[in-house]
């Protein structure tokens, strides 16, 4: 029994990484405003990238490098390309959503690959 208990209490922890384990267990589900800087290594303009939160499919656009999104703490926000590029595939990692964050765009090759790669 004491495995099992250490097991869960470990698998909780790091999920709740920097922000503590009690902060992230109390406040997951509680809404916000996330203000996400988007860091951009790519060719692209900060303007063609969104990041979307995948529970609602709710997204935001990037103005100046910033995109603000209602959502929830700890929902699974995912930056992506706006539907308006056509023939590019781009999807960032899925992260739990904050008030303040940070995403990197980086198109290297492995993560951006267009129709001719298919």
């Amino acid at each position: 029994m004491r495995a099992i208990v250490a097991i869960v209490f470990l698998t909780l922890a790091s999920q709740a990484k920097s922000e503590g384990l009690f902060s992230w267990l109390f406040s997951s589900g509680k809404e916000i405003k996330a203000e996400i800087t988007l860091i951009n290594k790519c060719e692209l303009e900060s303007r063609y990238f969104i990041v979307r939160d995948l529970q609602t499919g709710k997204s935001a656009s990037f103005k100046n490098e910033v995109a603000k999104l209602n959502t929830k703490v700890n929902s699974s926000l995912q930056l992506q390309l706006s539907p308006s590029v056509k023939h590019v595939i781009f999807e960032g990692n899925a992260v739990s959503a904050k008030k303040k964050m940070k995403l990197i765009a980086d198109c290297s090759e492995r993560k951006l690959g267009g129709i001719a790669d298919n």
